[in-house]
């Protein structure tokens, strides 16, 4: 299911700001172009991610929309070299978590959860800042130690 509402380039454009600033990061693109910003795709360096993985290079897309007055998104990243994937997702698929929900898939485990999440920010930019620190600094580091 996709997210509701219609896109900001102005918020893309930060997002897309964010997203280069980041270490991890070796390419940021607008898909499906800059003309149309449906969202924005990252390019993760598998070796600056914690645990290492395959030579595939992970990725993380970023979609945020409005409706009604309400923002939407979905941060989400996908490691091909596992099929791990996880992300915070601001959407109307599990309600019973509240507005967000962090979820996860780990297909060699066959293991995969949703559980209630919270930024502390609202502003799009910090919001991803504030996940993509959540992601390189907990999430994928506890991979090795689950």
């Amino acid at each position: 299911m996709g997210l509701p509402g219609v896109t900001d380039s102005a918020v893309y454009d930060g997002l897309k700001d964010v997203l280069q600033r980041q270490p991890e990061i070796t390419a940021v693109e607008y898909e499906p172009d800059s003309i149309s910003k449906r969202f924005v795709r990252a390019t993760i360096d598998p070796n600056r991610v914690t645990p290492t993985t395959g030579p595939q290079s992970p990725t993380l897309e970023v979609e945020w929309r409005y409706a009604d007055g309400d923002a939407y998104y979905r941060i989400h990243y996908a490691d091909p070299n596992t099929g791990f994937n996880c992300g915070w997702h601001r959407d109307e698929d599990h309600p019973e978590l509240g507005p967000v929900h962090f979820q996860y898939e780990r297909p060699e485990t066959g293991e995969s959860d949703h559980t209630s999440a919270h930024f502390s920010k609202s502003v799009p930019a910090e919001v991803l800042w504030e996940a993509i620190e959540r992601l390189f600094d907990d999430r994928l580091p506890a991979l090795d130690t689950e």
